[in-house]
């Protein structure tokens, strides 16, 4: 297993690596070289979850969206500092909560879902290899401000009823964490590129007094702008 994983992350080396006699020079091809910056739009779904004090076999991850703006500096042809600026869906569900039942003063056992929205801001280091097509990876801290937070379980008729109990309505206004995974970046032209990331956001903070945090698995897709052309050594 050990030895195929290996042969798998060597691939794109390789193939970055060679050089067909029949084309022109990768030193006369227009690249990520030739400029300092990037900037563009981004957007895909992530899977989040939670982590925490909460028994994991109880907890199911949720499906949500990001979307927002991406801007990056590059050093030089393989090194840059990345951030996304993005709204981002994040929660989960927990089956067989004990929730009060509004207006009786009872409870009852309910699957809940928790939403919870964020303006999440990853900040990341971005080392690519390749020429027109980028293999890179990244990682980084992210932090993040809560815009919403929503909670509910759906009655037997359809219908969502909200639930207040603490443990679903009293989260930190802030989260902070790391950012890490992989991607690709393909040239269209001179001055744009498109480009998948997959990353994975681990959350550092308790978002709530019971010691939640937040993970999302995220596969994002953006489209970029390069500018600021860099002068070429003589």
């Amino acid at each position: 297993m050990k030895k195929a994983l290996l042969l798998f992350l060597l691939i794109p080396f390789n193939l970055f690596a060679q050089e067909d006699p029949g084309i022109t020079p990768l030193a006369d091809k227009p690249n990520f070289e030739h400029y300092k910056w990037e900037i563009g739009i981004n957007g895909g779904v992530n899977i989040a979850s939670v982590a925490g004090a909460i028994d994991s076999t109880s907890i199911l991850s949720r499906a949500g969206r990001l979307y927002g703006a991406t801007i990056t500096y590059h050093f030089n042809k393989y090194i840059a500092v990345k951030t996304d600026i993005d709204f981002e869906n994040k929660g989960w569900t927990i089956n067989d909560v004990q929730v009060q039942t509004g207006g009786t003063g009872g409870t009852s056992t309910q699957n809940v879902t928790q939403y919870l929205d964020y303006f999440d801001i990853p900040a990341f280091l971005h080392v690519g290899f390749g020429n027109r097509m980028k293999f890179d990876l990244n990682f980084g801290p992210y932090v993040a401000f809560l815009l919403d937070n929503r909670a509910f379980y759906t009655d037997p008729s359809g219908i969502e009823v909200p639930v207040t109990d603490d443990l679903f309505s009293n989260y930190s206004s802030t989260d902070f964490g790391i950012t890490y995974g992989a991607g690709i970046d393909f040239a269209l032209g001179k001055r744009w590129s498109m480009g998948f990331d997959f990353l994975i956001q681990k959350g550092l903070k308790e978002i709530n007094a019971e010691g939640l945090k937040n993970t999302s698995m995220d596969f994002d897709f953006g489209i970029n702008y390069m500018f600021g052309e860099k002068k070429k050594k003589s």
